[in-house]
């Protein structure tokens, strides 16, 4: 069997999709699999990583208004539509699987012309554009929100499934998680603190974090752990300057399974696969959604979780130092496990076995 896989951009298009490859590669003896990114995204360093054949192709990010940029954009995603083809055609795969970003649509839409089943995922409650557009030409939709179905409206089938990123936190060894605690210097009995604005971070946020920083100095039984984004890592270690014994700053934490299990409070955005890893372990979480994404879909994403009371949400124009601390220091020195439960009830720990399953009946309808 062959699978071909496409999202990018950022970790919530890739980690999903390279969750569902580990399942699918650890089910299916002999299956080959090949992703479409571009070179662009993050996709172009962790598909490689991974350990999971990539190829890149043109795309741009999609325009809702008419201008000489979305002239551009439309001829980067028809130069990638083109290669696409050639892709697919030489790998003739048996499914096509699209976790969203822009360069889902050419690959996707070179996969439905060409006849290969296809599922599309979105891990949002509002769906991306990408996906709207592909939802009629693909054969079903999956997705991680109840509300979300009614956006596919169009669409021939859609599946509730959840995150598959779920399931890989859910399921982290024993030993994955002892290394964690090593490799990031956490002391037993210390309360801690995960700070990290998405895989490519927040400069404003990032900002209003660093000066926080020094308030950790008081408390030693607490443990900080502020991951930047790769491009934001210098500027911040040189604003923050000598730091307390009890915290440090990263530029990007590709085990994030294994150390989530020791978090007590996380401070995110509000993006897919973060919740669905902070639910699926039941983190206490400060929501700090991105105002810059389309639609404003992850303060949508937040606010399902705070009206159950799963997590408390603060938008960025409001963040300031003195307000994270005070959000930080409450939730520490309170009793976490209300939180966590309701957190847990919108965990999806099965959710790469549904994805999975949807996808194998997705290949069986057109298998060759």
């Amino acid at each position: 069997m062959k699978v071909l896989l496409t999202g990018g951009g950022t970790g919530g298009h890739i980690f999903p999709a390279l969750s569902l490859w580990r399942h699918l590669a650890a089910r299916i003896q002999g299956a080959e699999f090949l992703y479409v990114g571009t070179e662009r995204g993050l996709e172009s360093r962790l598909v490689p990583e991974a350990g999971l054949p990539f190829v890149a192709v043109h795309a741009a990010g999609l325009r809702r208004e008419l201008s000489l940029d979305a002239v551009r954009t439309f001829a980067a995603t028809y130069r990638g539509y083109r290669e696409s083809l050639r892709i697919v055609r030489a790998f003739r795969p048996d499914v096509a699987v699209g976790t969203g970003g822009f360069v889902a649509l050419p690959v996707m839409y070179a996969a439905s012309k060409l006849g290969v089943p296809s599922v599309i995922w979105e891990g949002n409650a509002r769906p991306g554009l990408t996906n709207q557009l592909l939802m009629r030409r693909v054969d079903a939709v999956a997705v991680c929100f109840p509300e979300s179905e009614s956006q596919f409206a169009g669409a021939r089938r859609v599946v509730l499934t959840g995150n598959p990123r779920a399931s890989e936190v859910a399921s982290v060894s024993t030993a994955d998680k002892r290394r964690a605690m090593d490799a990031y210097r956490i002391l037993r009995g210390q309360r801690v603190v995960l700070i990290v604005f998405g895989s490519r971070g927040s400069e404003t946020a990032n900002r209003v974090a660093a000066e926080m920083l020094p308030r950790f100095a008081d408390r030693p039984d607490w443990r900080l752990l502020f991951v930047t984004g790769e491009r934001h890592f210098e500027a911040i270690r040189d604003q923050v300057g000598p730091l307390p014994r009890n915290v440090t700053i990263h530029p990007f934490i590709s085990d994030m399974p294994s150390l989530l299990p020791h978090v007590d409070v996380i401070v995110s955005r509000a993006g897919s696969s973060t919740l669905a890893e902070i639910c699926a372990l039941g983190v206490a979480s400060i929501l700090v959604p991105s105002p810059y994404v389309t639609a404003n879909h992850q303060e949508e994403n937040a606010m399902q979780l705070a009206r159950a009371g799963a997590a408390r949400v603060v938008r960025e124009a409001d963040l300031t130092p003195d307000r994270l601390w005070e959000e930080i220091r409450s939730l520490l020195e309170s009793d976490l496990s209300d939180m966590r439960e309701r957190a847990r009830t919108f965990g999806r720990p099965d959710a790469v076995h549904r994805l999975g399953d949807l996808v194998l009946e997705v290949a069986g309808k057109g298998s060759r």
